[in-house]
């Protein structure tokens, strides 16, 4: 598995490269490394190529700040972390964009930065707050890079403040001129940035300034955010949804810029824009003069005005509205969202700071989104959600702890029996078809089976060839039998009169579960024969589905009364026999949660309750 050092080594990218394999990076102890593996077989592993410390794009330990990357088609890589030179030196917040370079075999040769945003207070403000600041992964529209994070306001005089941010540069940003008074050759000359609003429509909004996660629908060109509040403040957290072409409209048109004039004083707006073509406008930056670099860099970084959530996401322009959720006593970490699920319906999964997952939609009169379901991924334990993805090949979320990952699908609709139920559950994924809540998203396609076709499978059944023995004088020795049937979805596979008969006795109690996969239904029994009399029975059950066809398993249960062993050295050998094997079983389940736990694998079922 590469390095092989769980306590070193925590791998932070995971991309696809465009040879199909793909690019690990990892910290390896503050010596961050890169490497290809074979996706065909995640043991096959490329040659480790070190990054310069200079050229920090992967962190230097598990919790550094750091955002996903953005992997373009010419191999350029574009990335939010610290730029640091030295691993226990302070870094810098910083935007870069690196170069990926591969050999004529496509193995990874060397990764190297080529631009960075400039190490300057209105670009991004190095005091930030201690926890991660850049969130999401960045985002590709019309030739520019948006990038989302928080800082501390520097624009925010009177006291500190931190504000979430959205930036954008070009794509085909090509770096200042080399010796530049203010920009060099290294230094990334398109970045601008703009206050990225969460806040309630109302007359004296409150504000959610601390953004946590992004999800970016490519679909419709939406920006769903998560924010919350961070200690000592009260848990309060919001949703809140962003255009991105507003967004864009913003830094190319819509706004001028704010700027402070001289140290000390308040920023304000700058009247005329000090360069014609905007930064975000992707101009040829190496053609401007050291003026024309002095005003982009003291006048053109922040936008004055802020991009603003927006309840009605779906259409252009509207009055400021309030969140699309806000939920207090939570703290938001993650959220994915799963897109026209019914009648343009979004359901949000969200992750939260307790560990449980949030199932919520926007109801049709845009007040504000429901939440449907809340997932408790382990019980008795506050372990917060790191990450999240969506997965619509498996039509679930996967969600990543610190104790492991989880997998939680879009719907359970088949749990609700009932009409009532069912329809008391408002989950957008349900409705109530046929006598059986059904997912909605896809059309049935399971057509009725023909009667003349319909049959009964039996997989497991007690046999009529077999006599059953129930044993009268042993304590602790119940007697089990097991019936494993499956038949078409509709077919509505049951039980007879939900009577197991046995003659001269009474009939046996039984408990039963249902599954479905696909066109097909499963019913399984356990049946508990220990509950007959002191004497031979011969039992008989029937199934049945929906057309008549049955299928009949019969099978005898034999009463054994004999009198218990009296022999004490046989009695003894045999609690010799058992007292070994749980010793044994006690050293292996303990062996087995050792080993889990060295590389941090407690989520092993073998582990769930370790010695």
């Amino acid at each position: 598995m590469g390095l092989g050092l769980c306590e070193d080594n925590y791998i932070r990218v995971i991309q696809e490269l465009p040879n199909g394999n793909l690019l690990e990076c990892g910290t390896n102890n503050a010596n961050p490394y890169c490497q290809q593996r074979s996706t065909q077989n995640l043991s096959s592993i490329g040659p480790m190529t070190s990054i310069d410390r200079a050229a920090s794009i992967v962190p230097f330990i598990w919790n550094q700040n750091s955002t996903g990357w953005l992997l373009t088609d010419d191999l350029k890589i574009l990335v939010g972390a610290e730029l640091q030179l030295i691993a226990a030196a302070p870094g810098r917040p910083a935007i870069s964009k690196s170069v990926l370079r591969l050999d004529s075999s496509q193995n990874l040769m060397s990764i190297s930065v080529a631009l960075s945003t400039k190490d300057e207070l209105t670009v991004l403000y190095a005091n930030g707050p201690p926890n991660q600041q850049f969130v999401g992964d960045p985002i590709s529209y019309n030739g520019r890079i948006y990038f989302f994070f928080r800082e501390v306001a520097a624009e925010f005089v009177v006291d500190r403040a931190i504000y979430s941010r959205v930036a954008v540069i070009c794509e085909d940003d090509s770096g200042g001129k080399e010796f530049n008074e203010r920009y060099s050759n290294k230094d990334l000359v398109t970045f601008v940035k703009a206050r990225l609003e969460c806040s309630t429509g109302t007359s004296f909004p409150f504000h959610y300034n601390e953004i946590q996660d992004i999800y970016y629908s490519n679909d419709s060109k939406v920006v769903f955010a998560v924010f919350a509040t961070q200690p000592p403040e009260v848990a309060s957290s919001a949703v809140c949804a962003y255009r991105l072409d507003e967004i864009e409209a913003l830094f190319l048109s819509t706004s001028k810029f704010r700027a402070q004039f001289s140290d000390g004083e308040l920023w304000r707006e700058v009247d005329t824009d000090p360069v014609t073509s905007r930064p975000a406008q992707c101009p040829d930056t190496t053609s401007y003069t050291d003026a024309q670099y002095s005003d982009i860099l003291g006048k053109m970084q922040l936008m004055f005005d802020t991009a603003a959530n927006k309840l009605h996401y779906e259409s252009l322009g509207g009055a400021r509205s309030n969140p699309l959720l806000m939920i207090d006593g939570e703290r938001f970490t993650q959220i994915v969202v799963d897109e026209n699920v019914t009648h343009n319906t979004d359901v949000m999964f969200i992750g939260t700071e307790k560990g449980t997952v949030l199932k919520a939609y926007l109801k049709d009169d845009r007040s504000e989104a429901k939440v449907v379901e809340e997932i408790i991924l382990k019980p008795h334990r506050l372990t917060p959600v790191l990450t999240m993805l969506k997965s619509f090949a498996e039509q679930s979320v996967f969600v990543g702890t610190d104790e492991g990952v989880y997998k939680v699908p879009f719907q359970h609709c088949r749990d609700y029996a009932s009409l009532q139920s069912c329809v008391d559950a408002q989950d957008p994924y349900c409705s109530w078809e046929n006598g059986t809540c059904l997912y909605s998203r896809f059309p049935d396609i399971c057509p009725p089976t023909p009667c003349n076709e319909s049959r009964i499978i039996i997989h497991n059944c007690p046999s009529s060839q077999v006599s059953y023995i129930r044993h009268l004088h042993f304590s602790n020795h119940p007697l089990h039998l097991y019936v494993t049937a499956e038949a078409a979805r509709k077919d509505n596979l049951s039980i007879v009169d939900n009577e197991i008969t046995c003659h001269p006795c009474a009939s046996l109690p039984y408990t039963e579960s249902r599954s479905v996969s696909t066109c097909r239904e499963f019913l399984a029994l356990h049946i508990n024969g220990s509950s007959t009399e002191r004497e031979n029975c011969s039992c008989s059950l029937v199934l049945e589905i929906e057309c008549g066809a049955t299928k009949t398993i019969n099978f005898n249960i034999t009463v054994d009364d004999s009198d218990p062993v009296l022999d004490t050295e046989c009695l003894e050998d045999v609690a010799d026999f058992d007292c070994e094997i749980s010793r044994y079983k006690f050293q292996f389940d303990k062996w087995i949660c050792n080993q889990a736990k060295s590389c941090g694998l407690e989520e092993l079922h073998s582990c769930k309750k370790c010695p």
